[in-house]
């Protein structure tokens, strides 16, 4: 392996309060939480919208806020960005949830469609009225450390390679590129191929009307790759190799349904390569299935499943802190959960959100307190801005009887696999 020897000076372009790293739904939910907390806050985004996946990524999806049975789960910064998504749009929202009440007798979940450039300019007035700051086209590097502590961020854009002092930072990138590079521990999961796009048809048969009109949502290996040709390899989403050849292989795929179906029109591919699950953090705690339903004396937040019904859980706010680096926070699908079900659990856009905000708030108290964030003052605000931090007894009983019903260690879907 050869090296180049690189000797510069990064001209420090600015100092704030908090840094987040990433503009997708959860780096927006920590920019708002950090910027309503009083904190000076930039929002870094590699691509030239906010949303992530939800936009750029075409998951034009604003899953369930609810637990399947009836019960809000997810209230405050996750419920304002399902009507910011739905604010200068279409929506398919039920009837029974329009308003947001904390129960609802209906077997419909609380979530809606909508569309993504809607939603795109709607964050970013959203954004701009929180008070943040924000930096499109631009690349984070690197972390400048000490004790433990990430003192700047290295970032490069058109006007090249610059630095920006914090006192916080959250690591919203999904990849857990900051993390890694300030030492935290990590782990990797490799992906499928999961391909959203939009076409017409001039087939009027194979027309999907939704309400854009007579547009489909195609999709490639939707769920778990259950409907990709048999072996097709997997892809690391923190190796540009892979990252390029996961773009390029499901573009091909799709070109060779196209010289098939010679009716299909596409009008919008993802802008994003869309990776489920890539690096996440190893935390101080680790979320596991077999959690449903258990009390953490540091909960920042509960959560439920957009593909189960029942089992709800609290957030602990060890899931979000690597006990190597003292003030950077993770935020969305690379906080310390488990492989299989349990990232499942945290990585949709509520549970995105929700720890989002749990750390744009811890980031914003660390600063106010001097570099220190004590758990019983993040939860009175979490608490304060809507957030719902303890599970009651019946959403307790209900979780723990779908334990005892679907969670067995033989079973491949529930089975945490590290």
């Amino acid at each position: 392996m050869e090296f180049i020897n690189e000797n510069r000076k990064t001209e420090i372009k600015g100092s704030y309060d908090v840094i987040i790293i990433g503009g997708g739904i959860a780096g927006v939910a920590a920019a708002l939480a950090s910027a309503r907390n009083g904190a000076k806050t930039l929002l870094v985004e590699k691509g030239v919208v906010l949303g992530g996946l939800a936009t750029a990524g075409h998951v034009v999806y604003y899953l369930p806020l609810c637990d399947g049975m009836g019960h809000k789960i997810f209230g405050s910064i996750p419920e304002e960005l399902l009507y910011v998504s739905i604010k200068y749009g279409y929506n398919d929202l039920p009837e029974e949830w329009r308003g947001g009440p904390l129960q609802a007798d209906t077997g419909n979940r609380y979530r809606t469609v909508f569309n993504a450039p809607a939603f795109i300019m709607a964050l970013d007035e959203l954004v701009e009225q929180a008070g943040a700051d924000v930096l499109f086209d631009t690349v984070f590097c690197d972390v400048v450390m000490k004790d433990g502590c990430c003192e700047a961020v290295i970032v490069e854009n058109k006007s090249g390679r610059q630095a920006y002092r914090c006192k916080a930072v959250v690591d919203a990138s999904g990849d857990a590129d900051v993390m890694y590079r300030a030492g935290a521990e990590c782990t990797e999961q490799t992906n499928h191929i999961t391909y959203w796009a939009y076409c017409i048809s001039d087939d009027e048969t194979k027309r999907v009307k939704t309400h854009s009109g007579p547009v489909k949502l195609f999709t490639l290996g939707n769920f778990c790759g259950s409907d990709l040709p048999q072996g097709l390899e997997k892809y690391k989403g923190t190796d540009a190799g892979e990252v390029t050849r996961f773009i390029t292989d499901s573009r091909s795929m799709t070109l060779n349904l196209m010289k098939e179906d010679k009716s299909l029109t596409f009008t919008s591919f993802p802008s994003q390569a869309q990776f489920r699950t890539t690096r996440r953090i190893i935390g101080e705690h680790t979320l596991r299935t077999k959690d449903a339903g258990r009390h953490f004396e540091d909960s920042v937040g509960c959560a439920s499943i957009w593909n189960v019904s029942e089992p709800v859980y609290e957030i602990p706010f060890g899931t979000l802190k690597s006990d190597k680096v003292k003030n950077i926070f993770a935020a969305g699908r690379i906080i310390s959960a488990a492989n299989g079900h349990a990232w499942e659990i945290v990585r949709p856009i509520p549970a995105v959100a929700l720890t989002g905000q749990a750390a744009g708030t811890a980031a914003a108290v660390l600063v106010k307190n001097g570099g220190e964030v004590e758990i019983k003052e993040l939860q009175k605000t979490l608490e304060r801005d809507g957030v719902m931090l303890k599970l009651s007894d019946t959403l307790v009983a209900q979780s723990e009887e779908w334990l005892k019903k679907w969670y067995k260690d033989d079973n491949e879907w529930y089975k945490d696999r590290d």
